[in-house]
């Protein structure tokens, strides 16, 4: 069995219990808040980032049930952020149920999202450490918390840019996603007493598994379902996607400027054909496989930083991660060959 199985069967319900009682112990049971927050929760997820902290202190060989709080900190960020994104994204299904402003109005997404990030604060209260260790816990969740509401800032930035880079990509997705992964991952280091450059070594993991994770998930919303109205739903949200910012700087002037054209039409006016068309260009430009190669490289990069801290227990949860971010691609990953190995 593999650690992320085997802490998602010990201990996943435990943190999600977790999670709702400081919702039900702050806002009641029966309260707006309450309501709205069991029912985004009820879509469902991979709660990565609940069981990512109790998978780090499992492979430290620490007993993971002290960070119960901590995960469920995480988990409720994470979510805190979905709120909002689909809010601003204009994304009217999760998972096949209707997002939260759908359900409820945008107020009210606004108000569950901002409660969240404060419930994540009284999960941190729910620890049993000492008051010192709690100060600096609140400190990397506010600066972490921070760090990805810049990449958010920075989402749109690329989306209203001329010529996005490679560059601009790679830092949004460090913040955004990178983020909400160095948390649980440097944050279970330090709750379980590692040296500080064990914490520094998986933060800088947890930056290659944020890109590897986006990367998937960008890939994915082509070539998968990820429970949204229709598969390629960043090109109607104008996303600058890896593969679009790839295929911007390294395709064609025609290409350029018609992915561009489709990538800037309004959502409701953005049709089967306009993705098709845009699956296209990926294609044509080598952006798909760009993008499959970038994942097998931050795999790679995953795998080398952890293992300068030589432990057995570390590199085989990081060589784990890889797989669980992957497999909803795991066999377009296997079907395309890498073009570094051409």
């Amino acid at each position: 069995m593999s650690q992320f199985q085997y802490i998602r069967e010990q201990y996943l319900e435990q943190v999600l219990a977790l999670a709702h009682n400081v919702v039900s112990e702050y806002s009641g049971d029966k309260q707006p808040l309450s309501i709205m927050n069991q029912y985004h929760w009820s879509t469902g997820g991979k709660r990565l980032r609940a069981v990512l902290p109790l998978a780090v202190a499992h492979a430290l060989e620490h007993d993971p049930a002290p960070l119960l709080p901590f995960g469920a900190a995480c988990e409720m960020i994470h979510n805190a952020t979905l709120v909002h994104d689909d809010l601003q994204d204009r994304d009217t299904k999760r998972r096949g149920k209707p997002t939260v402003w759908t359900a409820f109005g945008e107020p009210q997404a606004i108000n569950l999202g901002d409660a969240m990030f404060f419930y994540a604060l009284a999960c941190i209260q729910k620890l049993e450490t000492t008051p010192e260790k709690k100060c600096v816990l609140v400190d990397r969740v506010t600066k972490s918390t921070l760090r990805v509401i810049a990449g958010q800032e920075n989402e749109f930035k690329l989306q209203t840019a001329d010529a996005p880079t490679m560059a601009d990509y790679f830092t949004m997705v460090e913040g955004k996603t990178s983020g909400l992964f160095a948390l649980p991952m440097a944050g279970a280091a330090f709750l379980c007493e590692t040296p500080t450059h064990w914490t520094e070594t998986l933060q800088q993991v947890a930056n290659h598994l944020g890109v590897l994770f986006q990367v998937q998930d960008d890939v994915l919303d082509m070539y998968g379902d990820k429970g949204r109205e229709q598969k390629g739903s960043d090109i109607g949200e104008g996303k600058r996607s890896l593969m679009a910012v790839y295929a911007m700087e390294q395709g064609g002037a025609e290409e350029a400027t018609l992915l561009r054209e489709i990538l800037d039409r309004p959502r409701d006016e953005t049709t089967d054909k306009h993705v098709e068309q845009a699956r296209s260009i990926f294609e044509s430009t080598g952006a798909l496989d760009f993008a499959l190669d970038t994942i097998r490289q931050r795999h790679q990069a995953a795998i080398n930083t952890v293992e300068s801290l030589d432990h057995g227990g570390l590199r085989t949860l990081v060589q784990e991660a890889c797989t669980v971010f992957t497999m909803p691609i795991a066999e377009l990953l296997d079907s395309h060959q890498s073009v570094i190995e051409k």
